[in-house]
C-alpha cells in the first residue's frame, strides 16, 4: 500500500465515501451537540501590587538580610493570602452565599464540593520583565518578583461566575490587609516584650558592674596607675621613716646612756652629814613591806606599821619606789624558789612562802609599771636637776619615735594595701572586661531593637494609613460573553476530529479488507504487472443507484449545513452576526460599501 500513488487513495477514498461521511456525520453531529451544551463561563479580575508611598530606606530597619527581604516579596504574600481565601472553610461560606453546585451538593459532602471549587480557581502571577538578560541577572529579588496577579473563576453561569470573581477578589483584597495589620500589630508587640525584657537585663547588669567596682575598690582597672604611683611614692616616704627612726634609735639609746650615768637625788648636808630624804625612806619602807608582807602576811601588826607608814611617806613625797630594787629582789626569789624546789617540792612550806613573797613583788612591780609609764629606767621621785633634764629629752626622744614608728606602720599598710591593688588588677580587670563585654553587647542588642522598634512603629502606622505596600483591584471582574474555550474552538476540534475519525475508518477497513484493487495491487502481490486492465462498465441500474445517492448525499449535507447554521445561530450568535464577522473577515462588507 506504500507504494500506491495518490490517485489510488483517492479511488479508495471515493469507493467508501458514503461509510466517512456516515462516520464524519455522526462525529460531528456529537462534537455539534457538545458545544451547543457546553456552558463554561470564565470571569477574570487583576489586583496590582502598589508599592509603598513611602521610600523603604525610612521605614526599614538597618542590617535587614535577605530572609527579611524574601520574606516582603509580593509572590509570596500572594502565595500565602490564596491559601486563606481558598480553604474549605472560606470557600465553604462562599458556596453557601451564591448556592453552587446545588445539584452537587445533594450528592456530594461539602468539602468535596469545596475541593472541586478550588480546581476551578486560577491565580496566575504578573512578574516584572527586563529586557536585558545581563540586567536580569543583576536584578535584585525584590525586583523580580511579582507586580500584579489575576484571578479567574469559572462557573456555567456568567452571572454568578462575576459575582464569585468579585468576591474572591475582596476576601484576597480583605486577607491581605488583615495579615499585614496583624503582622504590624504583633512585631510591635515583639519587639516591646523583647525591649523591656532587655531593659531589665541592662538595669542588672549595670548593677552588677557598680556594686563590683565597689567591691574591688582600689584594684579597678582604671586606678591601676594611680596605684603603681601611690606605691612608689610610699615607698620612697618609708625609706625616708625608717632612716629617722634609726635616727631616733640612737638618739633614744645615748640619752638612756646619759641617764643611767647621772644621780637622780640632790645631797643633802646637814652639821656635816648627808641626810635621808623622804623618798629614800619611802623606798627603804617600801623594801621593808614587801619582805615583811611575805613573811608574816598583810594582817601582821609589823605589817600595818610598815603600811601605815609608807602612806605617811607617799603623801608627803607623792613617789613611788625605786623598780630596779623590786626588780633585783624579784630576781633574788625566783632563784631562791628554784633552788628550795628541785630539793624540797612544791608542798614545803618555804616553797609556799617564796611563791607569795614573787607574787606580791611582781604585783608591786605591775603596779608601779603602770604608774611610771612601764619605764624601769627612770626614777620617778628623782630630784637632781640634770637628771631630770636627761629624762625629759629622753621622753621626747621617745615620744618622736613611737610617732616615727606610727607613721611608718600607716606607710606600710598603705604600701600592702597598694600591693594587693596592683597584683590583683589583672583578675579585677578580667572579671570587669566579661562584665563590661556582655553589658556592651546588650546595649548593641538594645539598639537595634529600639531601631527595629521604630521601623515597625512606622510600618504599623503606614498600614493603619494606607500608604502602605498593599494590593489593589485594577481590573474588576466583567460579565463573560462568552465560554472558555469558545464554542467556535470546539465546533472546530469536533470538525477535525470527525474528518479524522472518518478518514481512520477508511483507512482501517481497507487494511482489513482482502479484496483486490488495481494492477499495482496485482503487481505487489504477484510480483509482475498484468498485460492490461480491463475499466469497470456500469450498468444502466447502477448508474441510476449512483445518481440517486449522490441526490441523497447533496441533500443530506444540506440538511448538515442547515443544523450546523441553526446551532450556531442559537448557541453562539445570531445569525446576521455570524455573516457580519465573515463578510468583515473576507472584506466582503467594504466592497459592497463601495458598490453602494
Amino acid at each position: 500500500m506504500d507504494e500506491f500513488p495518490v490517485k489510488e487513495y483517492l479511488a479508495i477514498l471515493k469507493r467508501r465515501l458514503k461509510l466517512f461521511l456516515v462516520v464524519f456525520s455522526v462525529l460531528f453531529v456529537g462534537a455539534l451537540i457538545y458545544a451547543a451544551q457546553f456552558s463554561n463561563y470564565r470571569s477574570t479580575a487583576t489586583v496590582e501590587v502598589e508599592a509603598s508611598e513611602i521610600s523603604s530606606n525610612i521605614t526599614s530597619s538597618p542590617g535587614m538580610n535577605m530572609s527579611d527581604m524574601l520574606e516582603a516579596l509580593a509572590d509570596l504574600r500572594i502565595s500565602r493570602t490564596q491559601q486563606k481565601v481558598t480553604s474549605t472553610g472560606s470557600l465553604v461560606e462562599i458556596i453557601t452565599k451564591f448556592n453552587l453546585y446545588p445539584a452537587k451538593r445533594a450528592k456530594l459532602p461539602v468539602a468535596a464540593v469545596a475541593k472541586e471549587m478550588r480546581e476551578k480557581i486560577k491565580v496566575q502571577l504578573v512578574s516584572s520583565m527586563l529586557a536585558n538578560p545581563a540586567s536580569a541577572n543583576k536584578a535584585s529579588a525584590g525586583q523580580l518578583s511579582a507586580i500584579a496577579f489575576t484571578l479567574s473563576f469559572d462557573y456555567s453561569d456568567p452571572l454568578l461566575a462575576q459575582q464569585v470573581t468579585n468576591e474572591l477578589v475582596t476576601r484576597f483584597l480583605d486577607e491581605d490587609l488583615k495579615q499585614r495589620r496583624t503582622q504590624a500589630e504583633q512585631t510591635t508587640a515583639f519587639l516591646d516584650e523583647q525591649i523591656k525584657t532587655l531593659e531589665a537585663s541592662l538595669i542588672e547588669q549595670e548593677k552588677k558592674i557598680a556594686e563590683y567596682k565597689q567591691e574591688s575598690g582600689d584594684m579597678r582597672p582604671e586606678a591601676l596607675m594611680f596605684n603603681q604611683q601611690a606605691a612608689a611614692a610610699v615607698s620612697m616616704s618609708l625609706q625616708n621613716i625608717e632612716s629617722q627612726i634609726a635616727t631616733a634609735d640612737g638618739n633614744v639609746s645615748a640619752l638612756r646612756a646619759q641617764l643611767s650615768a647621772v644621780d637622780p637625788y640632790s645631797r643633802a648636808f646637814a652639821d656635816g652629814q648627808v641626810l635621808a630624804s623622804p623618798s629614800l625612806q619611802l623606798k627603804a619602807l617600801q623594801t621593808q613591806y614587801a619582805t615583811l608582807s611575805a613573811q608574816y602576811g598583810a594582817s601582821h601588826p609589823d605589817v600595818v606599821k610598815t603600811r601605815r607608814q609608807i602612806a605617811a611617806l607617799k603623801g608627803t613625797v607623792g613617789k613611788t619606789v625605786d623598780l630596779s630594787e623590786i626588780n633585783a629582789k624579784i630576781t633574788d626569789i625566783e632563784t631562791k624558789l628554784t633552788t628550795v624546789q628541785s630539793t624540797s617540792g612544791e608542798k614545803n612550806p618555804d616553797v609556799i612562802s617564796l611563791k607569795r613573797q614573787l607574787k606580791n613583788l611582781q604585783a608591786i612591780r605591775d603596779k608601779q609599771r603602770k604608774e611610771n609609764g612601764g619605764d624601769d629606767l627612770i626614777k620617778q621621785d628623782a630630784d637632781n636637776p640634770a637628771y631630770l633634764n636627761v629624762v625629759s629629752q629622753l621622753r621626747s626622744a621617745e615620744g618622736q619615735r613611737k610617732g616615727l614608728t606610727a607613721q611608718r606602720e600607716a606607710l606600710m599598710e598603705q604600701q600592702e594595701r597598694y600591693r594587693k591593688a596592683v597584683t590583683g588588677n589583672p583578675v579585677v580587670e578580667q572579671q570587669l572586661a566579661a562584665l563590661t563585654r556582655d553589658y556592651e553587647n546588650s546595649q548593641m542588642r538594645y539598639r537595634e531593637l529600639k531601631a527595629k522598634k521604630m521601623a515597625a512603629d512606622m510600618g504599623e502606622q503606614l498600614e493603619r494609613d494606607r500608604k502602605g505596600q498593599r494590593m489593589s483591584m485594577i481590573n474588576p471582574p466583567e460579565l463573560p460573553l462568552s465560554t472558555t474555550p469558545r464554542r467556535i474552538m470546539l465546533l472546530a476540534a469536533g470538525f477535525v476530529l470527525a474528518f479524522a475519525g472518518g478518514l481512520a475508518t477508511v483507512i482501517g477497513l481497507q487494511l482489513l479488507s482482502q479484496s483486490v484493487r488495481g494492477p499495482l495491487h496485482v503487481q505487489a502481490m504477484l510480483g509482475t504487472a498484468p498485460l492490461t486492465a480491463i475499466p469497470y462498465i456500469r450498468t444502466k441500474a447502477e448508474s441510476y443507484r449512483f445518481d440517486r445517492n449522490k441526490r441523497y448525499l447533496i441533500g443530506l449535507a444540506a440538511m448538515i449545513a442547515v443544523l450546523i447554521a441553526a446551532a450556531l445561530s442559537l448557541s453562539l450568535m445570531p445569525f446576521g452576526v455570524i455573516w457580519s464577522a465573515l463578510t468583515g473577515g473576507f472584506g466582503l462588507s467594504y466592497m459592497s460599501g463601495l458598490e453602494s
